[in-house]
């Protein structure tokens, strides 16, 4: 629950910066994107990942978005998703993995973070992926 409040707190400060995204965040974002997305909404995000024929809910188009919201990319959603993941059940008793947690025990694991590192690094992530995911709607 600490991590969700962390998270959410540092999506509403940054939702703002969304806008004025520097390249290299979003290039960040799809570096990530494709190392731990792609597989399932695939390299170009419409949900035809290498895997997505083994899910009962097929994964989403990515790319629409901001379409199914009335144009307006849902920044603070889609960051809210990948750091909470998902209610809706994808392929039996899975669901779409936490990003939030995988980055935060990534951080702490592999690099000897501190907690309150690891969750500020975790958050950066999220964002970046959140800022491409805005970068490649239709």
């Amino acid at each position: 629950m600490k991590l969700t409040k962390a998270l959410a707190v540092t999506a509403a400060i940054l939702c703002s910066y969304a806008a004025h995204a520097q390249d290299n965040e979003v290039a960040l974002g799809k570096s990530a994107y494709g190392a731990l997305c792609a597989i399932c909404h695939g390299d170009d995000g419409k949900g035809s990942g290498d895997i997505a024929e083994l899910f009962k809910v097929p994964p989403s188009d990515l790319t629409a978005l901001a379409k199914m919201a009335d144009g307006q990319f849902p920044f603070v959603q889609v960051y809210n998703v990948l750091a909470e993941g998902m209610q809706e059940r994808g392929h039996g008793e899975a669901e779409m993995p936490i990003w939030g947690d995988y980055f935060v025990s990534d951080s702490l694991e592999d690099r000897g973070m501190l907690p309150g590192d690891a969750v500020a690094i975790a958050a950066g992530r999220i964002m970046a992926v959140t800022l491409y995911l805005e970068s490649i709607q239709e």
